[in-house]
Protein backbone atom coordinates (compact mmCIF):
# COMPACT_ATOMS: atom_id res chain seq x y z
CA UNK A 1 0.00 0.00 0.00
CA UNK A 2 1.32 3.45 -0.93
CA UNK A 3 1.26 6.51 1.34
CA UNK A 4 -1.58 7.87 -0.77
CA UNK A 5 -3.53 4.63 -0.34
CA UNK A 6 -2.88 4.69 3.41
CA UNK A 7 -4.21 8.24 3.63
CA UNK A 8 -7.30 7.39 1.59
CA UNK A 9 -8.07 4.41 3.85
CA UNK A 10 -7.77 6.51 7.01
CA UNK A 11 -9.84 9.34 5.52
CA UNK A 12 -12.55 6.90 4.41
CA UNK A 13 -12.82 5.44 7.90
CA UNK A 14 -13.09 8.92 9.41
CA UNK A 15 -15.78 9.90 6.87
CA UNK A 16 -17.90 6.82 7.65
CA UNK A 17 -17.71 7.49 11.37
CA UNK A 18 -18.52 11.19 10.94
CA UNK A 19 -21.55 10.30 8.79
CA UNK A 20 -22.87 7.97 11.44
CA UNK A 21 -22.26 10.61 14.11
CA UNK A 22 -24.42 13.09 12.20
CA UNK A 23 -27.19 10.52 11.90
CA UNK A 24 -27.52 9.93 15.65
CA UNK A 25 -28.50 12.48 18.27
CA UNK A 26 -26.32 11.29 21.17
CA UNK A 27 -22.94 9.68 21.42
CA UNK A 28 -21.61 7.61 24.32
CA UNK A 29 -17.99 8.44 23.53
CA UNK A 30 -17.34 11.93 22.14
CA UNK A 31 -14.45 12.94 19.93
CA UNK A 32 -11.39 13.31 22.18
CA UNK A 33 -7.90 14.70 21.69
CA UNK A 34 -4.84 13.49 23.64
CA UNK A 35 -1.43 15.17 23.75
CA UNK A 36 1.22 13.06 25.52
CA UNK A 37 4.99 12.95 25.92
CA UNK A 38 6.98 9.68 25.61
CA UNK A 39 9.61 9.26 28.35
CA UNK A 40 11.17 5.98 27.24
CA UNK A 41 13.82 5.01 24.71
CA UNK A 42 14.50 3.56 21.25
CA UNK A 43 16.79 0.60 20.53
CA UNK A 44 17.87 0.26 16.91
CA UNK A 45 21.00 0.04 14.73
CA UNK A 46 21.69 3.74 15.33
CA UNK A 47 21.09 3.99 19.08
CA UNK A 48 21.34 1.51 21.94
CA UNK A 49 19.47 3.02 23.63
CA UNK A 50 18.38 6.42 22.36
CA UNK A 51 16.68 8.24 25.20
CA UNK A 52 13.75 10.54 24.48
CA UNK A 53 14.25 14.28 24.11
CA UNK A 54 11.57 16.92 24.87
CA UNK A 55 10.58 17.14 21.18
CA UNK A 56 9.16 13.59 21.32
CA UNK A 57 5.35 13.59 21.39
CA UNK A 58 2.10 11.75 20.66
CA UNK A 59 -1.13 13.25 19.34
CA UNK A 60 -4.23 11.06 19.22
CA UNK A 61 -7.80 11.74 18.11
CA UNK A 62 -10.36 9.11 19.09
CA UNK A 63 -14.10 8.66 18.50
CA UNK A 64 -16.59 5.91 19.26
CA UNK A 65 -20.25 5.75 18.33
CA UNK A 66 -22.43 2.77 19.01
CA UNK A 67 -20.66 -0.30 17.65
CA UNK A 68 -18.06 1.64 15.65
CA UNK A 69 -14.82 3.25 16.77
CA UNK A 70 -11.95 5.04 15.03
CA UNK A 71 -8.69 6.68 16.03
CA UNK A 72 -5.84 8.55 14.37
CA UNK A 73 -2.43 8.93 16.05
CA UNK A 74 0.75 10.79 15.23
CA UNK A 75 3.84 9.58 17.08
CA UNK A 76 7.34 11.10 17.08
CA UNK A 77 10.50 9.89 18.84
CA UNK A 78 13.52 12.22 19.03
CA UNK A 79 16.86 10.90 20.33
CA UNK A 80 20.64 11.26 19.94
CA UNK A 81 22.38 8.45 18.00
CA UNK A 82 25.28 7.82 20.38
CA UNK A 83 25.28 4.07 19.77
CA UNK A 84 28.86 3.62 21.04
CA UNK A 85 28.69 6.10 23.92
CA UNK A 86 29.39 9.83 24.34
CA UNK A 87 31.94 11.52 22.04
CA UNK A 88 32.07 8.59 19.61
CA UNK A 89 30.97 8.09 16.01
CA UNK A 90 27.65 6.35 15.42
CA UNK A 91 28.33 2.88 14.00
CA UNK A 92 25.22 1.35 12.46
CA UNK A 93 24.21 -1.80 10.57
CA UNK A 94 23.18 -1.24 6.95
CA UNK A 95 20.21 -2.86 5.21
CA UNK A 96 22.49 -4.76 2.82
CA UNK A 97 24.87 -6.07 5.48
CA UNK A 98 28.02 -4.69 7.06
CA UNK A 99 28.43 -1.48 9.01
CA UNK A 100 28.98 2.22 8.40
CA UNK A 101 29.73 5.23 10.61
CA UNK A 102 28.36 8.76 10.82
CA UNK A 103 28.75 11.70 13.16
CA UNK A 104 26.13 11.46 15.98
CA UNK A 105 22.93 13.29 15.05
CA UNK A 106 19.48 13.96 16.46
CA UNK A 107 17.29 11.22 14.97
CA UNK A 108 13.59 11.77 14.38
CA UNK A 109 11.32 8.73 13.91
CA UNK A 110 7.69 9.51 13.03
CA UNK A 111 4.54 7.43 12.54
CA UNK A 112 0.96 8.02 11.44
CA UNK A 113 -1.46 5.26 12.40
CA UNK A 114 -5.22 4.95 11.93
CA UNK A 115 -7.62 2.33 13.32
CA UNK A 116 -11.19 1.50 12.38
CA UNK A 117 -12.88 -0.95 14.71
CA UNK A 118 -16.14 -2.72 15.51
CA UNK A 119 -17.25 -3.59 19.02
CA UNK A 120 -17.76 -7.31 19.59
CA UNK A 121 -18.58 -7.32 23.31
CA UNK A 122 -18.83 -4.37 25.69
CA UNK A 123 -15.65 -2.28 25.39
CA UNK A 124 -13.84 -4.99 23.39
CA UNK A 125 -13.40 -4.22 19.68
CA UNK A 126 -11.58 -5.74 16.71
CA UNK A 127 -10.50 -3.87 13.62
CA UNK A 128 -8.02 -2.95 10.94
CA UNK A 129 -5.13 -0.52 11.03
CA UNK A 130 -3.13 1.50 8.50
CA UNK A 131 0.42 2.59 9.34
CA UNK A 132 3.03 4.84 7.73
CA UNK A 133 6.49 5.61 9.17
CA UNK A 134 9.29 7.96 8.12
CA UNK A 135 12.61 9.27 9.50
CA UNK A 136 15.14 12.07 8.95
CA UNK A 137 17.97 9.62 8.12
CA UNK A 138 18.82 6.85 5.64
CA UNK A 139 16.00 4.44 6.48
CA UNK A 140 13.10 3.42 4.22
CA UNK A 141 9.65 4.85 4.96
CA UNK A 142 7.31 1.93 5.74
CA UNK A 143 3.65 1.52 4.88
CA UNK A 144 1.40 -1.33 6.01
CA UNK A 145 -2.07 -2.56 6.87
CA UNK A 146 -2.76 -4.81 9.83
CA UNK A 147 -5.31 -6.20 12.26
CA UNK A 148 -5.77 -5.88 15.98
CA UNK A 149 -7.91 -5.88 19.08
CA UNK A 150 -8.64 -3.03 21.50
CA UNK A 151 -10.31 -2.34 24.81
CA UNK A 152 -11.95 1.04 24.33
CA UNK A 153 -12.12 3.62 27.15
CA UNK A 154 -15.49 4.51 28.69
CA UNK A 155 -16.11 8.27 28.72
CA UNK A 156 -18.81 7.92 31.41
CA UNK A 157 -16.31 6.66 34.01
CA UNK A 158 -14.06 8.81 36.15
CA UNK A 159 -11.18 6.37 35.64
CA UNK A 160 -11.14 4.51 32.33
CA UNK A 161 -8.66 1.85 31.25
CA UNK A 162 -7.77 1.11 27.63
CA UNK A 163 -5.43 -1.14 25.72
CA UNK A 164 -4.72 -2.34 22.19
CA UNK A 165 -2.55 -4.78 20.26
CA UNK A 166 -2.03 -4.53 16.48
CA UNK A 167 0.14 -6.53 14.12
CA UNK A 168 1.34 -5.39 10.69
CA UNK A 169 2.82 -8.47 8.94
CA UNK A 170 4.41 -6.78 5.91
CA UNK A 171 5.41 -3.16 6.47
CA UNK A 172 7.58 -2.33 3.48
CA UNK A 173 9.32 0.56 1.78
CA UNK A 174 12.34 1.63 -0.28
CA UNK A 175 15.29 3.92 0.23
CA UNK A 176 17.11 4.43 -3.06
CA UNK A 177 17.73 0.98 -4.55
CA UNK A 178 17.29 -0.73 -1.19
CA UNK A 179 13.94 -2.27 -0.22
CA UNK A 180 13.04 -3.60 3.20
CA UNK A 181 10.09 -5.42 4.77
CA UNK A 182 9.33 -5.65 8.48
CA UNK A 183 6.79 -7.34 10.69
CA UNK A 184 5.59 -4.74 13.22
CA UNK A 185 3.95 -5.59 16.55
CA UNK A 186 2.50 -2.72 18.59
CA UNK A 187 0.65 -2.64 21.88
CA UNK A 188 -0.51 0.16 24.13
CA UNK A 189 -2.03 0.05 27.64
CA UNK A 190 -3.09 3.07 29.62
CA UNK A 191 -5.60 4.99 31.72
CA UNK A 192 -7.64 8.15 31.58
CA UNK A 193 -8.63 10.08 34.72
CA UNK A 194 -11.50 12.52 34.24
CA UNK A 195 -13.31 14.16 37.17
CA UNK A 196 -17.04 13.79 36.67
CA UNK A 197 -18.45 16.70 34.70
CA UNK A 198 -15.06 17.87 33.39
CA UNK A 199 -14.15 17.93 29.71
CA UNK A 200 -10.40 17.67 30.38
CA UNK A 201 -8.55 14.66 31.78
CA UNK A 202 -5.12 13.24 32.57
CA UNK A 203 -3.91 10.26 30.56
CA UNK A 204 -0.87 8.01 30.73
CA UNK A 205 0.34 4.53 29.91
CA UNK A 206 2.91 2.40 28.17
CA UNK A 207 3.43 2.08 24.40
CA UNK A 208 5.61 -0.68 22.88
CA UNK A 209 6.68 -1.38 19.29
CA UNK A 210 8.90 -4.07 17.79
CA UNK A 211 10.02 -4.17 14.14
CA UNK A 212 11.49 -7.45 12.92
CA UNK A 213 13.16 -7.43 9.50
CA UNK A 214 12.33 -9.99 6.82
CA UNK A 215 15.50 -11.36 5.13
CA UNK A 216 17.56 -8.51 6.59
CA UNK A 217 20.74 -8.56 8.70
CA UNK A 218 19.93 -9.41 12.33
CA UNK A 219 21.35 -6.10 13.58
CA UNK A 220 18.69 -4.15 11.61
CA UNK A 221 15.80 -3.91 14.05
CA UNK A 222 13.86 -1.42 16.13
CA UNK A 223 12.38 -1.70 19.61
CA UNK A 224 10.53 1.25 21.10
CA UNK A 225 9.66 1.25 24.81
CA UNK A 226 7.67 4.37 25.74
CA UNK A 227 5.96 5.11 29.02
CA UNK A 228 3.99 8.33 28.46
CA UNK A 229 1.98 10.96 30.31
CA UNK A 230 -0.13 13.85 29.13
CA UNK A 231 -3.50 15.56 28.98
CA UNK A 232 -6.63 15.25 26.89
CA UNK A 233 -9.91 16.99 26.23
CA UNK A 234 -13.31 16.44 24.70
CA UNK A 235 -13.69 18.16 21.33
Amino acid sequence: MTLRGCGIAIAAAAFVLAARSAALAADTEPFTLDLTHPIGGVWNEYANPGEEYPQALDVRVRASLGQDAASLEYHRDVYLTQSAGPNSLTRYATLTGGYATVVPFMARDSELEGHYERRVRGPLAVGIGALHTWTNYAYPPLTAVGVGIERLPDWTRQVALFGSAFYYPAASGSYGAERATFGILKYDVGFRFRPFGAHAYITGGYDFESRSGRHLPGAVRTIRSDPYIGIGTRL
